[in-house]
């Protein structure tokens, strides 16, 4: 599963599809998995705070690939905060869309008095919840994760999802989960930063 996919099951709950954070940290997040999927597929590569484009050949999902066309178009913009605000304006319709594609979550429309907002609904309820299990178990195991496990432990962390991944009193999870980013490779170390800098600032401002 891809890793903006795997954020976003985990991010939003299996039986009413709401969001398990604040509009601004799934946004920033599943924005970060995105970038994070370039990085994988060494398109793209992160420096601190500024990203580089490694490879302009099409990724193999299509999403990525627009992602990428969409950074090469725009080569004047390389600050990473500012593809997280851009790419997080419509994260969750395009991941939740990819995910509906293959037949994993449905589009749902959800009336509240005059307004109404669309919710992606599991198709197995069961799903989400494995993916967070999954998880857990890595965060939790003594086992070395794969680089892309460990880049979204390193978001689940970056956006306060951390808490619903991890029972209460489950020992050294937390530590585990700072180890693990510290042994990411530098371009995605740096991506997780980014995204917990940016998540930190939209709760400050929300709080000004």
């Amino acid at each position: 599963m891809l890793l903006a996919d795997d954020f976003f099951l985990i991010a939003h709950d299996d039986r009413d599809g709401r969001s398990r954070l604040s509009a601004r940290a799934v946004e920033t997040g599943l924005a970060g998995a995105m970038l994070g999927e370039l990085v994988l597929d060494q398109r793209i590569t992160v420096e601190g705070a500024r990203l580089r484009v490694l490879s302009g050949e099409p990724p193999p999902d299509p999403l990525a690939h627009t992602n990428l066309a969409t950074m090469i178009a725009e080569v004047q913009h390389r600050e990473v905060r500012t593809w997280l605000q851009f790419l997080g304006r419509t994260a969750v319709e395009q991941v939740g869309a990819r995910l509906a594609r293959v037949g994993l979550v449905e589009q749902t429309q959800v009336r509240r008095l005059l307004r109404s907002s669309t919710r992606w609904l599991p198709v197995d309820v069961n799903l989400p919840t494995g993916r967070v299990v999954r998880l857990r178990r890595l965060i939790t195991g003594s086992e070395p994760m794969r680089v892309a496990d460990a880049t979204l432990a390193g978001l689940a962390d970056a956006t306060g999802l951390t808490g619903h991944v991890l029972w209460d009193g489950e020992p050294g999870g937390g530590r585990r989960v700072q180890h693990t980013v510290g042994a990411l490779p530098p371009p995605l170390r740096d991506l997780v930063l980014q995204v917990e800098s940016a998540v930190g600032d939209a709760v400050l401002s929300q709080r000004g």
